[in-house]
C-alpha cells in the first residue's frame, strides 16, 4: 500500500481526488501557482468544487521538491483540443517534466 500519493494540478479533477484520496492516504496537492495553494490552504477553493477544502487533510504545496516524498504521482492538468480535434500534451509534458 502506498505510504503518500502526489496530485499534480489542483484543479477542477486534482482537487477533489485528492481530498478523497486523503480519507485513506496520505496527500501531497501540488499546484505550480503559488496563489492557488495560499487559497487552499486557507481553506478557499476559487472553483468550488470542494467547499470545506479546508477540512481535509491534504498537505498543499507549490514546490515541486514536495514531490520527491511521494510514492505515487498522479497528473491531473487540462489536455485541451485543437481545432483538428488533437490533444495538446504540452500541459502534461510539462507536469511531467517536474
Amino acid at each position: 500500500m502506498p505510504e503518500k500519493i502526489a496530485i499534480v494540478g489542483l484543479g477542477y479533477v486534482g482537487l477533489p481526488l485528492a481530498v478523497c484520496f486523503a480519507r485513506q492516504f496520505e496527500v501531497i496537492g501540488f499546484d505550480h501557482d503559488p496563489k492557488r495553494i495560499e487559497e487552499l490552504r486557507g481553506g478557499r477553493d476559487r472553483l468550488g468544487e470542494v467547499p470545506d477544502v479546508g477540512k481535509s487533510a491534504v498537505s498543499f504545496h507549490a514546490d515541486p521538491a514536495c514531490l520527491r516524498e511521494a510514492d505515487i504521482v498522479v497528473v491531473t492538468v487540462p489536455t485541451p483540443v485543437d481545432e483538428s480535434k488533437r490533444p495538446d500534451l504540452s500541459p502534461l509534458l510539462g507536469a511531467s517534466r517536474i
